[in-house]
């Protein structure tokens, strides 16, 4: 805070490394020093919680008109793909194309089923199609037409659960290792 007296005016920083992924949140223990100005001491210290949504760091964001985000080719492992949405009023759809920028059937926009919520672990799924891993290993872009919402983040998980098996910083509640091996076991 940049308003004197408040509990972290003089300084704020982590305490006891990095942050616990909880569910759908991160986590982050802090200490902070309210300071006395005029002063060299580092006057009162308090601990406290900061939360943020999972993989929340940034995001695509749309209103009424639709916004389109296209990825550069990716080659990936797995078959099912996941999102990181916040569009409880809104909704996402997504194709899969080929270098060239051609839709690959049956993976069109129109045949995506629309993804609507607030939620850091939503599978995407598009008619006559069971899932991607007839794209597995082959070059491929994605790309999003979002309305009225947040993409923070997708991923193509090998497990229906949509584990990322990304790390996990610190860890967390469930979690047996250092990679995410839950997916929707962790919501």
């Amino acid at each position: 805070s940049e308003r004197q007296g408040d509990w972290n005016w003089g300084n704020v920083q982590s305490a006891g490394g990095c942050c616990l992924v909880v569910g759908a949140n991160l986590y982050f223990s802090l200490s902070g020093r309210a300071g006395v100005p005029g002063t060299s001491g580092s006057g009162v210290c308090s601990t406290g919680l900061a939360a943020l949504r999972r993989d929340g760091f940034a995001s695509m964001d749309a209103d009424e008109e639709e916004g389109v985000l296209t990825t550069r080719p990716v080659r990936f492992r797995g078959k099912y793909l996941f999102v990181n949405l916040d569009a409880p009023e809104g909704q996402l759809r997504l194709e899969v194309l080929d270098e060239g920028g051609h839709v690959i059937a049956p993976f069109a926009a129109a045949n995506c089923i629309a993804v609507r919520g607030d939620t850091t672990l939503a599978e995407v799924r598009w008619n006559g199609a069971a899932d991607l891993s007839g794209l597995a290993a082959k070059p491929v872009r994605f790309r999003f037409y979002l309305r009225k919402g947040s993409l923070y983040a997708f991923w193509i998980s090998a497990e229906k659960s949509g584990a990322s098996r990304g790390y996990l910083a610190a860890g967390g509640p469930g979690f047996t290792g250092p990679t995410d091996t839950l997916g929707k076991g962790e919501e």
